[in-house]
C-alpha cells in the first residue's frame, strides 16, 4: 500500500474551500490525474472519473463515503486495477483553511508491478495538485 499526505494553508475561509473541493467535478481544474469527472445520474455521492496515472488510464467510480460539513470528505475508488481512499481534512487557521489530503492506494494484479514507479511520482503530483488548487482558490 502507498500512503501519501500533503497539506497547505489556503487564504480563504474553510467553508469556501470545502464547497469547492466537495464538488468533485472541480477536480479536473486542479488534479492533473483526473481528465474527466461527471456526476452519476441518480447517485448524489458518485462520480465517473477518468484517471491518468501516466502508465495507465482508467475510467472508474469515485464515491463520497463520508462528508462532515466543513471538516472532512472521505472518498474512495475500488476497481480491478486499484483501490484508493482520499481523506480531505479542513481546519480553521486564523480565518484561513488548513487543508490536509491523505491518499491511500493499493494497486491490484499486474498493476502492482508498477507500485514503485507510482509511489515515486505520487507525492510530487499530489503537491503540484494542491498548489494548483491553492492558486485557483486564492486568485
Amino acid at each position: 500500500m502507498i500512503e501519501t499526505t500533503v497539506s497547505t494553508v489556503i487564504k480563504k475561509p474553510v467553508s469556501e474551500v470545502f464547497a469547492y473541493v466537495c464538488n468533485m467535478q472541480n477536480q479536473t481544474a486542479y488534479n492533473s490525474s483526473i481528465s474527466s469527472s461527471e456526476a452519476v445520474a441518480g447517485k448524489s455521492n458518485e462520480y465517473k472519473i477518468q484517471i491518468d496515472l501516466g502508465i495507465f488510464n482508467l475510467t472508474e467510480i469515485y464515491k463520497l463515503e463520508e462528508i462532515v460539513e466543513n471538516q472532512l470528505i472521505l472518498a474512495s475508488c475500488h476497481s480491478n486495477s486499484m483501490k484508493f481512499t482520499d481523506r480531505y481534512e479542513f481546519k480553521n487557521s486564523d480565518g484561513n483553511c488548513h487543508l490536509t489530503i491523505t491518499d491511500k492506494m493499493e494497486l491490484q494484479g499486474l498493476f502492482k508491478l508498477s507500485e514503485g514507479l507510482v509511489k515515486m511520482n505520487l507525492k510530487s503530483q499530489m503537491t503540484a495538485n494542491l498548489n494548483s488548487l491553492k492558486k485557483i482558490l486564492e486568485s
